[in-house]
C-alpha cells in the first residue's frame, strides 16, 4: 500500500520539504504564531454608591427657576440629569476644587460686609 500524498506535497517537490530552512522559505514556529493585537482597554472599577439622604432647603425663586432651566435644557440636548444629580456635582466641585471654594467664600464675605 502506497501513503498518499500530503497536502503539501504539490507546493514543493519531494525530499525538498524535508531539510527545509527559513531561508529557503518555511514557515517557523514563530512566523505561525500570530502578532498579538492592540491591549483591551483597561475598565476602571465603578465606585461605590453611597448612601443618599433627603436634602429639603428653601431657596429663593429666582434661583429655583434658574436651576429648573438648566435642567431642562440638558434634558432637551439628550442628558438624563436630574436636579439631584446637578446639585450633587455643585456640591462635589465646592468640595473638590479650591478656586471655586475660593470664589463662592469671596462672593458670601462681600455680600455680607
Amino acid at each position: 500500500m502506497t501513503k498518499k500524498p500530503r497536502f503539501g506535497s504539490f507546493v514543493t517537490s519531494p525530499g525538498e520539504g524535508e531539510n527545509t530552512t527559513p531561508e529557503q522559505g518555511a514557515p517557523t514556529p514563530a512566523a505561525l504564531v500570530p502578532e498579538p493585537g492592540p491591549a483591551a482597554p483597561v475598565i476602571p472599577q465603578a465606585p461605590a454608591r453611597e448612601e443618599r439622604r433627603a436634602f429639603s432647603t428653601r431657596v429663593r425663586p429666582s434661583q429655583k427657576a434658574a436651576l429648573d432651566a438648566f435642567v431642562m435644557d440638558l434634558k432637551r440636548a439628550g442628558w438624563p440629569i436630574s436636579q439631584e444629580v446637578v446639585l450633587e456635582e455643585l456640591l462635589r466641585l465646592l468640595q473638590e476644587d479650591e478656586q471655586t471654594r475660593k470664589t463662592i467664600t469671596s462672593r458670601l464675605t462681600q455680600r455680607l460686609l
